[in-house]
């Protein structure tokens, strides 16, 4: 099977995870805006990556004009954002409200910590942030917001290389069983 890394991002997270991933699966990786239907042709298994930005996946747009091509292929997603492992119901959201019923179904979902350094974002970015952290009831959200963080780790992405595998590699498959 022949895969391919397509993702993008804001402030480099998600680009970093794509470099790690490509670098681990020997695959090589398109930011989205060379992504066309052209260039996905040959590709059985595609590894989308996207950082989000107020809830909404950053290559939500270029899913949905790509849906029926993609419905074709095996598709994993990665999603990085500053919503933690153990709050399941924000995650389950985020993929509802971001992925189209024809795929959300088969499409294997990772969340990746991401990365959130307050002083390099745009103006625009640093008040939508303010504003919802004024807003956030949660004292450790809230201090989150305010101050920023930093989880991105390839270790991260151990799950997501061993579900990619065995497809980008079947002999492995048969040789263990």
């Amino acid at each position: 099977m022949k895969g391919i890394i397509i993702y993008q991002g804001k402030y480099g997270a998600t680009e970093q995870y794509a470099q790690w991933l490509g670098s681990s699966l020997h695959l090589s990786s398109l930011k989205v805006k060379d992504a066309t239907a052209d260039a996905l042709a040959g590709y059985d298994l595609v590894i989308v990556g996207s950082s989000v930005y107020v809830g909404k996946l950053v290559i939500r747009k270029w899913l949905r004009q790509n849906l029926g091509l993609l419905a074709s292929k095996k598709l994993i997603l990665f999603i990085v954002c500053g919503t933690t492992a153990e709050d399941k119901i924000q995650q389950q959201q985020l993929v509802h409200n971001n992925l189209d019923p024809l795929i959300r179904k088969s499409t294997k979902v990772f969340f990746l910590p991401g990365r959130c350094i307050v002083a390099k974002l745009s103006l625009i970015d640093r008040l939508v942030l303010k504003m919802g952290a004024m807003l956030e009831k949660d004292p450790r959200k809230k201090a989150v917001m305010n101050n920023g963080f930093d989880g991105i780790d390839q270790k991260c992405l151990d799950n997501l290389i061993e579900v990619a595998e065995p497809f980008l590699n079947p002999e492995l498959v048969t040789s263990t069983q």
